[in-house]
């Protein structure tokens, strides 16, 4: 599958903030019992803060997005998603390819942290060959740092 990526802009954050409702509903759901606003602003706030997200395109047309924290030895995923009608037809495994094809010409790992109740998603990185480091009562930390 093809895909481009182009930077987020202010006038992305409406479709975003969709996005993450879309993409999180059910792990949220499953996390915590329900949606819960406040948490969901607060995280979209801490994301759009944090700023390096760039929009996923498929066909022109936005199909989710990413955004990548790098450091002098890392490329973190700090959150990628997709729509659901794009998951499971290899999207998100084509562009986690990419990225970790660019650390590795870079020497860097790749981490990434996950809902431990998203195991659609656990189970994608494990075939990616991302390896479960650490749990919190949320969260699993993974990272791929193969030569």
């Amino acid at each position: 599958m093809e895909y481009s990526l182009r930077p987020a802009s202010d006038t992305d954050k409406e479709w975003l903030d969709y996005l993450r409702r879309e993409a999180y509903r059910d792990l949220f759901e499953a996390t915590w019992g329900g949606w819960d606003e406040a948490r969901h602003q607060r995280h979209f706030s801490k994301t759009w803060d944090a700023g390096r997200i760039s929009i996923i395109l498929v066909d022109g047309n936005p199909a989710g997005m990413i955004q990548l924290l790098e450091s002098d030895d890392e490329i973190e995923v700090a959150e990628i998603q997709t729509l659901p009608l794009r998951q499971n037809r290899g999207l998100g495994s084509r562009i986690l390819k990419d990225v970790i094809q660019s650390a590795r010409k870079q020497s860097k790992r790749v981490s990434l942290y996950l809902g431990l109740k998203n195991q659609s998603a656990f189970r994608l990185y494990q075939r990616l060959g991302f390896k479960e480091v650490r749990r919190t009562d949320t969260q699993i930390f993974m990272v791929h740092d193969e030569d």
